[in-house]
């Protein structure tokens, strides 16, 4: 990963150049959950499919937070965790196998109680499974939408970019994420200044309410903000408004 976000161009070039006659798969993420740094996974797939690689997308940050088209990506594989963007239920996921590539998988566990059609007849085999967490996930993605994918979308990016522009006025805060729709999503990562990211985000939400994670790294730490459609502008001033007050006068003893 480079910073600031080297642009799409450099990514497909990069990930072309490394691939070699012995790739199998090319396993790449949508968005960075470190820096919020987006991908061109649809040409990375692309590349992927040219060069008779799989192509496999994670898409942890970006699943229930952007309008995303897998027929438009078209990977061979796509993961989503559920308890992030989504809004559902804990240790559940989502995985998105291709028709394409049903007959080349094969299952690493052997049980009873298969489902019905395609790949679900192999790969879905549990004895026991959680039927009230997936209730759940089906009413968690119903609720998303009916509210509508791009609607989640644009206020989710809305709501980052008044986060960005709010940071970026406060004296000795380093923006990490590059506020491009072009080249993130919804999180916003930045350097409190001097202050100990980990130490500051705890502060962030035992003190002020704001909810956050410090971003690790060796070479961009920082505190990481995910602002969702549920949020509101107001709420962002807050936040805002609380870590210019620490950069300013530092952390509480």
């Amino acid at each position: 990963m480079t910073n600031p976000h080297p642009g799409p161009a450099a990514y497909v070039d990069a990930f072309s150049k490394a691939i070699t006659p012995r790739t199998r798969v090319l396993a790449v993420t949508h968005v960075t959950n470190t820096i919020g740094d987006m991908l061109p996974v649809a040409d990375l797939c692309r590349v992927a499919r040219e060069r008779g690689v799989l192509a496999l997308v994670d898409g942890a940050q970006s699943f229930g937070v952007l309008d995303v088209n897998l027929s438009e990506m078209r990977p061979h594989f796509y993961t989503g965790s559920v308890h992030k963007w989504p809004c559902g239920p804990k240790e559940m996921g989502l995985l998105y196998i291709n028709r394409e590539v049903h007959d080349r998988i094969a299952p690493s566990i052997v049980s009873l109680y298969g489902g019905a059609v395609g790949i679900s007849r192999t790969h879905e085999a549990f004895g026991q499974r959680d039927e009230a967490a997936l209730a759940t996930l089906a009413a968690a993605v119903k609720f998303q939408d009916d509210i509508g994918r791009a609607a989640i979308e644009k206020r989710s990016r809305q709501l980052a970019a008044h986060l960005a522009t709010g940071l970026q006025r406060i004296n000795g805060v380093t923006l990490w994420t590059n506020p491009d729709p072009v080249h993130s999503g919804a999180i916003i990562v930045f350097k409190p200044a001097a202050l100990d990211p980990r130490r500051f985000a705890t502060v962030l939400y035992e003190k002020e309410r704001v909810v956050c994670a410090a971003a690790g790294g060796a070479t961009r730490p920082g505190v990481r903000l995910s602002p969702h459609f549920y949020n509101t502008m107001d709420e962002m001033d807050r936040a805002v408004a609380a870590i210019r007050k620490y950069v300013e006068t530092g952390l509480p003893a």
